[in-house]
């Protein structure tokens, strides 16, 4: 029902002055139809009349005048009597009989024609006011469905101007809050490894107490949506069970309606969002479920846009990184191998990726003194390689004041315990070859055992100790001569670990079969022969693991 405004009060009794100007009317009256049932007069030409509200009148009455001496209700009749009225009627407006006018007047034969003019005057007026009311609640309800309109459509290019998935998912639940008209808004994701709800952002009073929590899939009110990928509508929290009071209890927040949305897309969900409490104080309703669900469907996209662009630029930044730490690599692996009386050199470096963590080098230290280094750093990348490229300095800078071994492997172990974390480790040999005795002392540090072949016995070269940059240890080393045609094999895991489609591992024994089959060749045929056999092991897959290989053999 349109309630009565101050300004159609106001008009209404200018027309009433009006009408009494015209009509030798004493006095004129106009009653409101309360919701409560009751009759109240909102309108008095006479100044000194004292007002009162009457109950028990029905306006739905079907009686277009009723006069004073022939009513045979009390209820009217104390209405006739304190206004001092002869006559009565309702006036009907849009079907519905709210509003009464009263009037008093000297000549009651002239009554009926001059008050139904009244009526009718009051009745247009009324109408007027109505349908300008009307006219503004749909203008103010086309104004809403613009905004609503606005704030999809820039929520759907919201994650071009973002610059973090964190700043994206605090404006979505800013406008969600705007467009629902809420006092609360919050939004959780899901992680797929651990299937659950991770609580993102909230906005809202007592926002501050809500602290970071993960929640089950089907537990909660935004568990069981993202779980059944089903909007909740709780007009009355406190009386729904599902609802949980314990934070309403722990911070002093009333929660009174609840609106919880999936986030899906491709059908997918990708969390959940939930508005809690129309500013207008009503529940929510269908419709605000509706656009809810429209708004959370916009708002899904702009997420896994966003984490699309963020994929992407973090690919940009890796691939950045890995060219520069290639180049690093490139600048640390020898480009030529140096010329050892009494020995053939071969080498090869294959990485599975753009940057490995394995590593080689010959030293030269004189002329008849040279130490051969295979390593495999635990990590990639640009960490990986900046370790590689320290160990190295270090290394080489140990060698130029020591060629004890142990002493050597135990400075470099601590200091790369000194300057890296615990998740960074080498494996590392180091062996050193002496050209004029034709000797070889090494110390092994948790690397992949290298090999001698001899008369078609493997010796594995394995005293040492565990592998650098963990833990203090007191490493061994052990000492060989070379005899020719001994071939000696230096390689890193990737190698004996490439697998085949069935997942079988090339392993030691295909390696020292390889090598004894092609013995009486040059190094780099062994070289060479080792690679083919790897290749054709592992068929159409790829290697999982960096490859490095090197080819030692003693000549006459």
């Amino acid at each position: 029902m349109f309630h009565l405004t101050e300004k159609f009060q106001n008009e209404a009794g200018l027309l009433a002055k009006r009408i009494i100007s015209i009509w030798p009317c004493l006095n004129f009256y106009l009653f409101e139809k309360l919701e409560n049932g009751d009759v109240k007069c909102f309108y008095s030409s006479s100044k000194n009349s004292h007002t009162a509200d009457f109950s028990g009148i029905n306006p739905n009455e079907q009686f277009s005048t009723l006069f004073k001496n022939n009513t045979k209700n009390s209820s009217y009749k104390a209405l006739f009597d304190h206004y001092k009225i002869d006559a009565l009627t309702t006036l009907p407006i849009l079907g519905k009989r709210i509003l009464f006018l009263g009037s008093e007047w000297p000549e009651i034969e002239k009554y009926n024609e001059n008050f139904d003019l009244s009526s009718f005057a009051f009745g247009q007026l009324y109408n007027h006011f109505y349908l300008a009311d009307k006219l503004q609640k749909y203008s103010d309800r086309t104004q809403q469905v613009i905004s609503e309109v606005s704030v999809l459509h820039e929520i759907s290019r919201a994650f071009e101007g973002s610059k973090s998935l964190d700043n994206l998912l605090t404006y979505l639940v800013e406008k969600a809050k705007l467009l629902m008209r809420t006092e609360s808004a919050s939004l959780m994701l899901h992680i797929e490894k651990s299937n659950e709800l991770e609580f993102k952002v909230v906005l809202g009073p007592k926002s501050e107490e809500v602290k970071p929590f993960r929640l089950a899939m089907g537990k909660g009110i935004a568990g069981w949506v993202a779980q059944n990928r089903e909007p909740i509508l709780i007009p009355n929290a406190y009386e729904d069970p599902r609802f949980d009071p314990s934070f309403d209890k722990r911070s002093g927040y009333i929660t009174r309606s609840i609106l919880c949305v999936p986030m899906i897309h491709k059908g997918k969900t990708i969390g959940v969002m939930t508005v809690l409490n129309r500013l207008d104080n009503q529940p929510f309703i269908e419709d605000d479920k509706t656009l809810m669900l429209t708004f959370a469907s916009q708002a899904a996209l702009a997420i896994e846009n966003a984490r699309l662009l963020q994929a992407a630029i973090e690919k940009e930044r890796l691939d950045k990184e890995l060219q520069v730490a290639s180049e690093i690599q490139n600048l640390l692996i020898p480009q030529t191998l140096p010329d050892i009386p009494g020995l053939q050199l071969s080498a090869t470096y294959l990485p599975c990726k753009e940057v490995s963590g394995d590593f080689y080098d010959i030293i030269k230290i004189d002329d008849s003194l040279f130490a051969f280094v295979v390593a495999d750093v635990a990590g990639k990348g640009i960490p990986g390689a900046m370790l590689v490229s320290t160990m190295q300095a270090t290394l080489s800078a140990y060698l130029e004041v020591s060629n004890d071994l142990v002493s050597i492997v135990d400075r470099l172990n601590r200091s790369i315990m000194k300057n890296t974390t615990d998740d960074r480790f080498i494996t590392f040999f180091i062996g050193l070859y002496n050209a004029a005795e034709s000797t070889l002392t090494y110390v092994n540090a948790g690397h992949n055992p290298p090999f001698i072949l001899r008369n078609n016995e493997i010796i594995r070269l394995n005293k040492g100790g565990i592998f650098i940059g963990s833990i203090p240890w007191k490493y061994e080393s052990d000492h060989l001569q070379l005899e020719p045609d001994d071939v000696w094999i230096l390689f890193t895991d990737g190698l004996v670990e490439a697998m085949d489609l069935h997942k079988n591992e090339f392993g030691d024994a295909r390696l020292e079969q390889t090598v004894r089959d092609t013995h009486k060749k040059s190094s780099a045929e062994i070289l060479e022969s080792i690679k083919e056999n790897v290749n054709r092991h592992i068929s159409n897959s790829k290697l999982d693991d960096d490859f490095t290989l090197v080819v030692v053999k003693k000549t006459n």
